[in-house]
């Protein structure tokens, strides 16, 4: 999925904060620097110079560099509402809106049970 994004896929210990306060990604030919994280760890892993100092999941520095603004979390700390599963429902809807086509990975069947009808589906 992240090749077909044109994304790079990352784990923490291939990025590191340097003194510019930048994130920046290691490669076979250097350093290249991070504009944009969508991260998939929990906030409290997330730099172990702010969370738990003994995560070796995070990136140190990185809270330091997106408060300089010199990284945008797309899913900064907090903000976990917008991980919420029942999103994932209207992710077809809002590709359709946004980018006016049809997504290129089908969703699995996801039923909101706040509606009665999908919801005795799911009871049943």
């Amino acid at each position: 999925l992240a090749q077909r994004m044109g994304a790079e896929l990352v784990e923490g210990s291939d990025l590191m904060v340097t003194e510019d306060d930048c994130v920046y990604m290691k490669t076979i030919a250097g350093l290249e620097r991070v504009d944009v994280i969508y991260r998939r760890i929990d906030d409290l892993f997330l730099d172990p110079e702010v969370f738990h100092p003994d995560s070796t999941l995070g990136v140190p520095g990185l809270m330091r560099a997106w408060r300089a603004g010199n990284v945008a979390l797309a899913n900064a700390p907090g903000a976990g509402v917008a991980d919420d599963k029942v999103v994932y429902a209207f992710v077809p809807a809002i590709i359709k809106y946004y980018l006016g086509e049809e997504p290129l990975i089908p969703n699995v069947e996801t039923f909101l049970c706040y509606d009665d009808v999908q919801r005795q589906h799911v009871l049943e």
